[in-house]
């Protein structure tokens, strides 16, 4: 069992988490979110450096881990041997707040019945609206798609 999370932390560290974000500005909100989490929620400093670049501090107050996201993905570079506190508070503000985070930043979309009428008030297609569907000549085009 260890032997397996320690290749799945190895994974994480080697590969980073697919944080699956759609922009920049996105992904610059969530490690904005991730800062004001260790601000608050942790003993931990952390202080922001350009606009996807998070550092964190031990208790010794020194540079203990880099997070970085790129293209969607949160990537960690621990700096000392001692991380795995700072790790698993990077994992569990993931866990608890990755939704909330996406559903704050890209806002909700409200898809409401008022009632009945709305499901069946859908336009009838008659028959003589129907889409002419001619065939066309045969071509040499025709084949190309095989």
């Amino acid at each position: 069992m260890s032997g397996y999370i320690s290749n799945t932390i190895a994974s994480i560290l080697s590969n980073g988490i697919a944080l699956e974000l759609e922009s920049d500005e996105e992904e610059e909100y969530y490690i904005m979110k991730l800062q004001e989490y260790f601000a608050s929620e942790t003993d931990f400093p952390a202080y922001l450096r350009g606009e996807k670049v998070l550092e964190i501090e031990d208790s010794d107050m020194q540079i203990a881990m880099e997070v970085t996201i790129q293209q969607s993905t949160l990537y960690i570079m621990p700096y000392s041997q001692d991380v795995l506190e700072i790790f698993t508070e990077i994992l569990k503000f993931i866990a608890n707040n990755h939704k909330h985070i996406l559903r704050e930043f890209r806002g909700v979309e409200e898809n409401k019945i008022q009632s009945i009428g709305d499901i069946t008030s859908t336009k009838e297609i008659k028959p003589d609206e129907t889409q002419e569907t001619e065939e066309e000549p045969n071509s040499d085009d025709d084949f190309e798609w095989i």
